[in-house]
């Protein structure tokens, strides 16, 4: 996790274990939403609420608020919505949220699911579980830039204190 190879722009990914992954196929558009620490156990399969189900709905949303509300890149002309055609925020929401993907991601069991397939119109469980056993292990202890006594953590609080230069995104 070294600051040099761009990690600041996957934060979810270096200091999460599970998050949810969403992601328009054939494109570079993509953004990762942790699963909140404290929550974590409650997003089981079959109680409803709270269900990851709920909480994938709400990514995907956000998610399509964020490319409605900004300019997109050439390659994302295709799926954005004509406004003379769906008139509602809601309707152009909706059709946003159709091309994306969504995707559960339990790195510390190297485990993912998908959630959403790309053109389908609703979530849904997925009960299979598809390994990983290619990914590295999971780490079992903090990285030294979250560490306050250690030269990475101490670049890596100045980085994060001068606001002004940071320009994280969650869509790339």
């Amino acid at each position: 996790m070294d600051g040099q190879n761009g990690t600041e722009s996957h934060i979810p990914k270096a200091f999460f274990s599970e998050w949810i992954h969403v992601f328009i196929p054939t494109t570079s558009v993509e953004a990762t939403y942790p699963l909140p620490p404290e929550l974590a156990n409650a997003f089981n399969d079959y109680r409803n609420p709270p269900s990851i189900i709920s909480f994938a709905k709400s990514v995907l949303e956000t998610t399509a608020r964020l490319l409605n509300s900004s300019a997109t890149p050439p390659e994302l002309a295709p799926y954005r919505p004509n406004r003379q055609r769906f008139h509602t925020l809601s309707k152009q929401l909706q059709e946003w949220m159709r091309p994306m993907q969504a995707t559960h991601v339990n790195r510390a069991d190297k485990k993912s699911r998908i959630l959403k397939y790309s053109m389908a119109d609703k979530c849904a469980m997925s009960l299979v579980w598809v390994g990983h056993p290619e990914w590295p292990d999971w780490p079992t202890s903090w990285p030294d830039r979250l560490i306050m006594s250690t030269p990475d953590g101490m670049k890596w609080r100045r980085w994060a204190s001068d606001r002004r230069n940071v320009n994280l995104t969650l869509v790339k």
